[in-house]
């Protein structure tokens, strides 16, 4: 995937102004905290739904979905307000195709991570071009 298609450059350049005199490395452990924390999400949604846990499920993909849009990690955002309007309409009944889409969501954050660790993401945010000038 894309840079573009996984992450909103603009909001992840106003993050990044608001870091800048941390420099490009606190904003990528910044990322990959917010990475960890979202496949500890996805795990425990992928509980919640084995247990039919709708109302868990949907806390949990709100939670995240919210997160995702802060970080601008907007495919991962997309694929939580898909599972949190599933669970919120008690679609639990079709599991599989649930674990389909949590399974999805994992392989999105995957490719999020990989994103993440890419220097590519920082010049295309035009707040991180400044960063990298102020370190």
């Amino acid at each position: 995937m894309r840079i573009e298609e996984l992450f909103d450059v603009e909001a992840l350049g106003e993050l990044a102004t608001l870091h800048a005199s941390q420099g490009e490395e606190f904003m990528r452990g910044l990322l990959e905290l917010f990475a960890a924390d979202a496949h500890r999400a996805l795990l425990s949604m992928r509980v919640s739904a084995w247990m039919g846990d709708a109302v868990g499920l949907a806390r949990e993909a709100h939670r995240l979905k919210g997160s995702s849009g802060s970080f601008g990690a907007r495919r991962l955002e997309a694929e939580c307000r898909v599972l949190e309007r599933c669970a919120r309409e008690g679609d639990l009944g079709g599991l599989i195709g649930l674990e389909e889409q949590i399974e999805h969501a994992l392989r999105v954050l995957h490719a999020t991570r990989e994103g993440i660790r890419h220097a590519e993401l920082f010049r295309k945010s035009h707040g991180c071009c400044n960063m990298q000038q102020a370190a």
